[in-house]
């Protein structure tokens, strides 16, 4: 068991961790990457705001004629 001055902080990074992994198994695109890519590889360009960034990851995902079943 941990220490209680450890606990709040442990279940807050195991809830992160959580999070990242159920959100990259159903496709939701990481907007802090990619804002963390933007910064350092394209220093002088603006960074897409999250719906464009969003809207852009879809088209990427969603693309082609008809639907997928």
């Amino acid at each position: 068991m941990l220490p209680d001055s450890r606990l709040p902080a442990f279940l807050r990074s195991f809830w992160i961790g959580a999070r990242e992994t159920a959100r990259r198994m159903i496709g939701v695109p990481d907007y802090a990457a990619y804002l963390r890519h933007a910064h350092e590889h394209h220093p002088g360009a603006a960074p897409l705001t999250y719906a464009q960034f969003f809207a852009r990851a879809q088209s990427a995902r969603y693309r082609g004629a008809g639907m997928r079943w």
